[in-house]
């Protein structure tokens, strides 16, 4: 790797803590509508659908080559919007860049929320750890993740290090 006048940049780490303040509106307490249920069934149970990061599948979590991470289960994540957020986003700006959405309403954003529009699959491990998962580490790092050569690790580095 070399930096922008190209002089070598030896492998390093950055170690940084993240410090996030984010106000969230008053919301009811979380509990799974049957959307979110069905929506996560058919994804992961039926369709058997990968985590998005590392490509593992509910079907191949016991299988350690399939799954180098150790992820124990398979989980939906809403991925545009967080649910917790539904009450502070404005459903007009959602629906100009998801269609799907059907109406610039209250209804139509609850409904799309749940929906498979909104939802990643991710592993346990890329979904809430706290080295690898998108609500512990910044976006750019987590979305990186996908596209590393093989072996190669967010926080050990290649595989020989």
């Amino acid at each position: 790797m070399t930096d922008q006048v190209g002089k070598p940049v030896p492998a390093h780490e950055v170690t940084r803590r993240l410090t996030e303040s984010v106000m969230y509106p008053e919301h009811q307490a979380r509990k799974a509508s049957a959307e979110y249920r069905r929506v996560h069934e058919h994804l992961i149970g039926e369709l058997d659908e990968p985590c998005w990061i590392c490509g593992v599948r509910k079907s191949t979590l016991a299988d350690p080559v399939s799954n180098p991470h150790g992820a124990t289960q398979m989980e939906t994540h809403h991925w545009h919007v967080e649910w917790a957020l539904v009450n502070a986003v404005d459903p007009a700006a959602i629906l100009a860049d998801f269609p799907e959405l059907g109406a610039a309403d209250d209804a139509h954003l609850r409904d799309w929320l749940d929906s498979e529009g909104n939802m990643l699959v991710l592993c346990d491990t890329h979904h809430r750890s706290g080295y690898y998962g998108v609500h512990a580490i910044t976006y750019p790092v987590w979305c990186a993740q996908k596209y590393f050569a093989a072996g190669w690790d967010l926080v050990k580095g290649p595989p020989d290090h």
